[in-house]
């Protein structure tokens, strides 16, 4: 048996000295393992639309680094990821709902950015040369963006229109009152027009006249009307009532009507005139000195009747629209058209148009203002 060596005083010092030198360093390295993750973190700089956030993270997972920023993510959003001087980089893209409207047509599109052409060209749409856009195209989308594309078409069409005939109703004492007499029936006439047409989504919107043709004229319809002789004495006692307002002719005066600075009127009207012309003025009928009325034509092809007279064309143009009062004032012929020709009306003459001959008569010669209107 070996004899049992007891350790030194000195050696005992050493030996106790190692063990806790063993254990400071124990310690000391489980205390640096758990530290490290503290100071391994990573910068992110997180672009989130308009919005920047930069935030410090040990995670490497880019879900985590933006739930840790505060921020979600949608079901369709999307990010990309990149890393530049240390500094690692995360873009989210959102997705945009973009609604594009054709006509009745709705379409839902999702996006991530981009342009209002971008937009179009994904869904395939080509721009006609008169389509309208409700934005530029190059306009930059964003959520909930409403896109209006109008389809726009012109075109020139020809079509044919029929010109309804008008019934011309002379008056005849020689008949029974209340009996009637066609002596023509007429014929509708036919105008031809050449119009450019606006379709917008396939709907006609406005519709411009270019051009037009009568192909043929309508022919008046001509009826004789037996009238009853009491009545007629008793207009007979109100001669020379003004001839009937045409539809061309100004509003009647008002106390509230306001007239133009500048501007010629008729005395005790509100309608306008170019010039006038002092005339002398006679009168003719189709009626003969017996009561009996045939029907008679215009110059112009219209029939005769109150409203359209006789003028020198060289002094006052067929078709002029012309007001007719006598130089006193007491008589007024009114409204009416130049529409025929005499070979007696001749200068500064006028033969004003009544329907009986005895008004005729009545009236002899006068001397009468005439206003050009047009």
């Amino acid at each position: 048996m070996l004899p049992v060596r007891t350790p030194t005083p000195l050696e005992q010092h050493r030996s106790g000295m190692l063990r806790w030198l063993f254990l400071a360093l124990t310690v000391a390295l489980a205390a640096l393992c758990f530290s490290l993750p503290a100071f391994a973190q990573t910068k992110y700089v997180i672009t989130d639309g308009d919005q920047v956030i930069v935030c410090m993270s040990s995670s490497s997972d880019p879900h985590v680094v933006i739930e840790q920023a505060g921020l979600e993510l949608g079901e369709d959003d999307t990010f990309t990821t990149q890393r530049a001087d240390g500094v690692s980089q995360i873009h989210i893209n959102r997705v945009q709902m973009i609604y594009v409207r054709q006509g009745e047509e709705m379409t839902v599109v999702g996006s991530y950015g981009g342009s209002v052409a971008d937009v179009l060209a994904s869904l395939g749409i080509t721009l006609g040369e008169h389509d309208e856009l409700s934005c530029s195209p190059a306009a930059e989308t964003f959520d909930g963006m409403n896109i209006r594309i109008v389809h726009r078409e012109i075109e020139t069409i020809t079509y044919e229109e029929t010109l309804p005939r008008e019934t011309v109703t002379y008056e005849d004492s020689s008949m029974t009152p209340g009996e009637e007499r066609v002596l023509n029936e007429g014929a509708d006439g036919l105008c031809r027009f050449t119009a450019e047409v606006v379709y917008e989504d396939g709907v006609e919107v406005s519709r411009t006249v270019l051009s037009q043709q009568i192909v043929e004229d309508a022919k008046y319809r001509v009826v004789l009307r037996g009238v009853d002789r009491s009545l007629k004495e008793q207009e007979r006692e109100n001669y020379f009532q003004p001839a009937p307002v045409p539809d061309w002719a100004a509003p009647a005066l008002s106390e509230d009507a306001a007239l133009e600075d500048g501007v010629q009127y008729i005395p005790g009207t509100n309608q306008p005139y170019a010039y006038s012309l002092s005339c002398s003025a006679t009168a003719y009928t189709c009626q003969s000195p017996s009561g009996i009325t045939t029907p008679g034509m215009t110059y112009s092809g219209t029939p005769a009747r109150v409203g359209a007279i006789a003028v020198d064309p060289s002094i006052i143009p067929l078709g002029s629209k012309l007001y007719i009062v006598s130089e006193d004032g007491q008589y007024v012929y009114g409204y009416c058209v130049a529409e025929d020709t005499g070979s007696a009306i001749k200068g500064y003459a006028v033969d004003l148009y009544y329907n009986y001959y005895d008004e005729c008569i009545q009236f002899g010669r006068r001397a009468v203002t005439v206003y050009v209107i047009e």
